[in-house]
């Protein structure tokens, strides 16, 4: 990059251009303007007639000069100048910039990083050197941190990314002290830190390091851009709550919290407003427990970053537990026992206690039944063998006598302390076996028991015993029966005979039996390590594990933090499967503190260059036909050209340049160059909406796809037009994507008799609601603002794509049809070939958001996730390569079914 200045030019070289100017001149001046042409008159007429005529020998040097302007313009274009307001006027020192890419940056890395490129931009102007350092961890060695040129600089932004882990500052101060130490850093600099603007326990040593320095700057994004993050949630009685966490700012801020299943669709959705100069809000959604448990993550609505997605392994699972209530005429009912239970299982499972015949009705997972109860039923029986787990407390009905539903042969009269078969003091319990569920689970020494009830000699093997006291008598045991469970604790659920319900080992045991229900949570081997299955990405996707992730200790796992070698993401473990997020319950989010070490704080919303391109080149266009109307002028090819008709053509002309006010009677024109500018190429349209996120969106989906068009078949689209529904012609495109809202409103009569004589001339419709992912939420309800737009179009009665439709092997074979979402329906007309363009559908509707699936950047990236991957962006790029082929072709696929038939008759 070259620069005077503020003034910059990416590609200087071209200014050598400007020296072949003097060579211009001349050559222009050598070439004469054409000879006039006169009729011959009579020679007598011409005896004595003066001859004054003169015919220049060069263009004149007005002409040579403008033409000369014309190249220079050009010739600057080329050099592709750049004007950059400096943001530190006179800065002679070297540049030091600190980028945050922590999950923190996600949300505001595009204004980060182009800040980022600016001032690094800014020293290569001042022929400065710089560095560039980043704050989060990547799993990879960091380059080493020196002043250099801007290009090194630059190549390090490029390939900068943020994480999806916190920051690490304290491990960038000790960087930034090592330069120090060895000379790569020295002298006074200009220090930049382009920070997340939240805190860490770091901060201040980093800005200690900073301004050792030099004068420190912190730029912090704004807060319509501060991060967000959702925090684990809770369960409730009649669903769960779940809290939204922010640095506290001086406005409020409004975000969707969107459930979604473990097959992408979206089970609930609830708006949560966090108050100005508040840090937090809770949103509470009620949700039946079998649709809770199908949750696999929480995400908030519009917010791109691995804190703004919370994701739940199998310990979210939770199983409907029944605690069965004894019957006025059994006795008094035994609180203590069911108080203690339920005091195990509050927020592990939901609970439902009642009788028998009410809990069966409620149809739970787990039954538990204390040693009051009746197990004569021969329903328990039924409700074990259809696959339910039954868990069963000791007392002393049960040491009197035994029933069938145990799970080992019990002897008559129990064992106690102070008894027939006495211990000499309580016992402790002893470590749990490898094959136990409570595997890894650390024992309580304090626990100890007074009376247990014992199991017959060879009736409780190695395999059936889960939990032993110390001298090795079973504490709990349990069976496989049919496709249920029965499991026994040998002692009370009370106190009565033993500490254990007292401890905190008797919760973390119930909730691993937890997982022996359907739809309880997987007990995970105690031994072993996690193993990182999906990986959380920056942006909050789901994404396959990155080279620097390594196992997890099985032991470790519950205090394990994100970092490079363990990412946030879903990890397994056997069958077992756990989450491991960014934000945890003691989580908390403040903002940057003001009093950092000589630090001066300013917003990130810095000056912006502007270039000069384009407007240069339009300007030099304009000029190039300017100066073909005066050489046709000055040649005598425009003899009859009045000067007002002159004037009127330069006054055109100075009209198109940038920024030229138009009049308004130049809106015919406008219409005019509308139509023409869509119907010398082949374009494709989409409606604008007024949102100009969507239109950009629709836009670039759109661009994406004509571009793999071209890439894939011998069809060329130009790039897409956007089209005022209500006022531009539509007969020019072969297809249209409408992009519907749920807000959108009923067409005007005009607008809708032009919607619908586009489609009976053969134009083709792509209605889009884009909601597959929320459309269950409306719990069959149509969509309305499609209602609203179809309402007043003559639309034939619609089916869903039929299996041999062409739609489905107008180019690629195909029996699906995503997009960025799927699994919705997509209709057609039900028959296509009642209506007046042969046998073609005028509407595709669906829901998938296809124009996401198909946008792509300049170098091809793709703009927005896929819910499916990679596979399913593909499969959306070819539906959409069918639709085209569609809305050109028509029935044309169909058509071929018959060659057959054509071949036969003509053999004949």
């Amino acid at each position: 990059m070259f620069a005077f200045g503020p003034l910059s030019f990416a590609a200087p070289l071209a200014l050598i251009g400007l020296l072949a100017l003097p060579a211009l001149w001349f050559l222009l001046r050598a070439t004469p303007p054409a000879p006039r042409r006169a009729i011959f008159p009579p020679l007598r007429l011409l005896l004595g007639a003066p001859d004054d005529a003169e015919t220049p020998q060069h263009a004149p040097w007005w002409l040579i000069l403008f033409r000369l302007l014309i190249a220079a313009l050009i010739i600057i274009a080329l050099a592709r100048p750049v004007w950059t307001p400096p943001s530190v006027e006179n800065e002679t020192r070297p540049a030091l910039i600190v980028l945050d890419n922590g999950w923190a940056s996600a949300s505001a890395w595009t204004d980060l990083q182009r800040e980022a490129g600016r001032l690094i931009d800014e020293a290569d102007r001042d022929g400065r050197p710089v560095a560039l350092a980043t704050t989060a961890e990547t799993g990879q060695a960091h380059p080493t941190l020196r002043l250099s040129d801007a290009d090194t600089a630059r190549s390090i932004l490029e390939t900068a990314r943020p994480q999806a882990w916190p920051t690490r500052r304290d491990n960038l101060a000790d960087r930034i002290d090592t330069a120090r130490e060895n000379g790569e850093i020295d002298g006074v600099l200009a220090v930049t830190w382009l920070s997340d603007g939240l805190a860490s326990p770091e901060d201040a040593r980093l800005a200690r390091s900073l301004s050792q320095l030099g004068d420190l700057t912190i730029l912090e994004p704004d807060s319509g851009r501060a991060a967000l993050a959702l925090a684990p949630p809770e369960t409730s009685p009649d669903g769960f709550t779940v809290e939204v966490r922010r640095a506290p700012t001086d406005l409020p801020r409004t975000v969707g919290i969107t459930a979604i299943g473990s097959d992408g669709r979206a089970l609930a959705r609830r708006d949560v407003t966090i108050e100005a100069d508040a840090g937090s809000a809770t949103a509470n959604i009620a949700l039946p427990l079998d649709l809770r448990n199908r949750i696999a993550s929480l995400r908030l609505d519009g917010s791109t970053s691995a804190a703004a997605v919370h994701l739940l392994g199998d310990s979210w699972q939770r199983p409907r537990v029944g605690l069965i209530e004894l019957t006025n005429d059994e006795g008094q009912p035994l609180l203590s026992d069911l108080h203690y239970i339920e005091s195990a299982l509050t927020n592990r499972a939901e609970l439902v206690r009642g009788h028998l015949d009410d809990l069966l009705a409620a149809e739970p997972a787990i039954l538990v039944m204390t040693d009051a109860a009746r197990s004569d039923d021969a329903r328990i029986q039924d409700f074990v063998n259809q696959g339910g787990v039954l868990i069963r407390f000791a007392g002393p009905r049960l040491a009197a006598r035994g029933d069938e539903l145990l799970p080992v042969d019990l002897r008559q009269g129990g064992r106690l302390f102070g008894g027939a078969l006495n211990w000499e003091e309580p016992q402790s319990l002893a470590d749990f076996p490898s094959g136990s569920p409570f595997s890894g689970l650390p024992v309580d020494r304090s626990a100890t028991v007074d009376r247990q009830v014992l199991a017959q000699p060879g009736s409780a093997t190695p395999d059936k015993v889960w939990a032993r006291l110390e001298d090795g008598t079973p504490l709990v045991t349990a069976e496989r029966r049919a496709r249920g469970w029965i499991v026994l604790f040998h002692v009370t659920a009370s106190p009565e005979w033993s500490d254990l319900p007292l401890t905190g080992l008797f919760p973390r045991m119930m909730q691993r039996l937890m997982g022996l229900a359907q739809g309880g949570a997987v007990s995970a081997p105690a031994n072993g390590s996690w193993v990182l299955d999906r990986a959380l990405d920056a942006q909050g996707q789901l994404a396959n594990a990155p080279a620097s992730a390594r196992p997890i200790n099985a032991a470790a796992f519950d205090t394990a933090q994100p970092g490079p070698e363990t990412p946030p993401g879903l990890y397994r473990l056997g069958p077992a499967s756990a989450a491991l997020n960014v934000i945890d319950t003691d989580t908390r989010i403040a903002a940057l503190s003001r009093d950092l070490p000589g630090a001066v704080f300013a917003g990130l919303d810095g000056p912006r260059p502007i270039r000069f391109t384009a407007g240069l080149l339009a300007a030099a266009l304009v000029l190039l036909a300017l100066d073909v109307l005066v050489a046709l002028l000055l040649a005598g090819r425009l003899a009859n050209l009045r000067i007002g008709g002159l004037a009127a053509a330069v006054l055109l002309g100075l009209a198109a340049l940038p920024g030229t006010p138009q009049a308004g009677a130049q809106e015919t024109q406008g219409d005019d160059s509308f139509a023409m500018e869509a119907a010398l190429a082949l374009r494709f349209a989409y409606v604008r909406t007024g949102d100009a996120a969507l239109d950009r969106r629709s836009e670039a989906g759109l661009t994406g796809l004509g571009r793999e068009i071209t890439r894939r078949s011998a069809m060329e689209p130009d790039a897409p037009m956007g089209v005022d529904i209500d006022t531009d012609p539509l007969l020019f495109f072969p297809m249209i994507y409408w992009p519907v809202t749920e807000d959108a409103q009923p067409l005007a009569p005009e607008t809708a008799e032009r919607v619908s004589a586009y489609l009976q001339s053969g134009g083709l419709i792509v209605f889009d609601t884009q909601d597959a992912d929320v459309a269950m939420l409306r719990a069959g309800a149509p969509h309305p603002g499609l209602i609203n737009v179809l309402e007043s179009i003559d639309v034939p009665p619609l089916a869903q794509i039929p299996p041999d439709h062409v739609l489905t092997r107008a180019f690629y074979l195909l029996q699906e049809f995503p997009g960025r979402y799927s699994g919705s329906p997509v209709w057609v007309e039900a028959n296509p070939n009642g209506a007046s363009r042969d046998g073609t559908s005028g509407v595709i509707i669906g829901a998938h958001d296809w124009a996401s699936a198909w946008a792509r950047g300049e170098r091809g990236e793709a703009l927005a996730p896929v819910e499916g991957g990679e596979r399913q962006r593909e499969m959306a790029t070819r539906f959409g390569v069918n639709i085209a082929m569609y809305a050109l072709t028509g029935n044309y696929k169909a058509d071929q079914v018959h060659v057959p038939d054509i071949l036969e008759r003509l053999g004949q």
